[in-house]
């Protein structure tokens, strides 16, 4: 008897999770992103079932949020690439910090950064969180490349030229002071891989 009810139980562990406020609605749910502690991860929300769960339309997400962990409570929405898929989450190793990479169209990719500050998580200012180049900008793309430690996040910034004058490709490291200001503590140019 005791078997039966673990087999059931862990039958139901592995059903795509639904929520009761989305039940109704006939969405379909999917957990993705969990943090280093386990306490969060992001809720992709979809209009149904999708054909393969590992490679969701965009088109049919219908939300991305960060939500707290077991319970999936919503803690905020999530900014989403410009085709609808969700952003792609870096956390950093003692779960309070978490960078955001998100396209904001084709020729430009964004990072922003939280910080937790008790169970909510404050966006940082990083409008400026790159590092100035000489040069006719015709596409750039900041992306996180990892968290060095909480609170200092080291980046890609990959720029490309207008009117076939190349590319430049920089690794920096900011470092967010108490305040939540960015610095940028190192940079170095990288080559650049072809495509």
């Amino acid at each position: 008897m005791r078997k039966a009810i673990a087999v059931a139980a862990l039958i139901v562990l592995c059903l795509p999770s639904r929520s009761g406020a989305t039940e109704d609605a006939g969405n379909w749910e999917k957990i993705t992103d969990v943090s280093p502690d386990k306490k969060f991860g992001v809720r992709v929300t979809c209009e149904s079932e999708p054909e393969n769960a590992a490679k969701i339309d965009p088109g049919s997400i219908t939300d991305v949020e960060l939500v707290s962990l077991p319970s999936k409570k919503r803690i905020m929405s999530l900014s989403r690439n410009y085709d609808g898929a969700p952003g792609k989450i870096f956390w950093a190793q003692d779960s309070n910090w978490f960078a955001l990479s998100v396209s904001e169209g084709p020729r430009v990719t964004e990072t922003y950064v939280y910080r937790r500050g008790g169970s909510e998580f404050e966006r940082l200012d990083t409008e400026d969180m790159r590092v100035e180049i000489k040069g006719d900008v015709r596409n750039q793309y900041i992306e996180p490349i990892r968290w060095l430690k909480p609170g200092t996040l080291l980046l890609k910034q990959l720029t490309i030229f207008r009117d076939g004058a190349g590319d430049s490709t920089i690794q920096f490291a900011a470092r967010f002071d108490v305040s939540g200001k960015f610095h940028v503590i190192s940079k170095k140019k990288v080559r650049s891989k072809p495509e």
